[in-house]
């Protein structure tokens, strides 16, 4: 069950990544899903906060993206995670 959250979307490159910082019933987590290959590039990992979930999984994301597809992390625009 969600308590709180954030979420930001990334597509650059053909590459579509969600990026998820939350609080629900296990805790603080950060996690990153790979929207085009429906996979996770970064499980569900617990955090201290939100705002260090959000840190977990920008950094998770830019390394894939420099990584996989040769590009720098755009600017994240956050998203309260009822927001759809």
């Amino acid at each position: 069950m969600l308590i709180d959250g954030v979420w930001a979307e990334v597509k650059v490159a053909g590459e579509h990544l969600r990026l998820f910082s939350e609080h629900n019933a296990l805790g603080f987590q950060a996690s990153v899903y790979n929207a085009n290959t429906k996979t996770w590039i970064a499980p569900s990992e617990p955090v201290d906060d939100i705002e260090q979930g959000k840190d977990r999984a920008e950094n998770y994301a830019k390394a894939y993206l420099e990584r996989v597809a040769k590009h720098e992390l755009p600017s994240l625009q956050w998203k309260e995670a009822r927001d759809r």
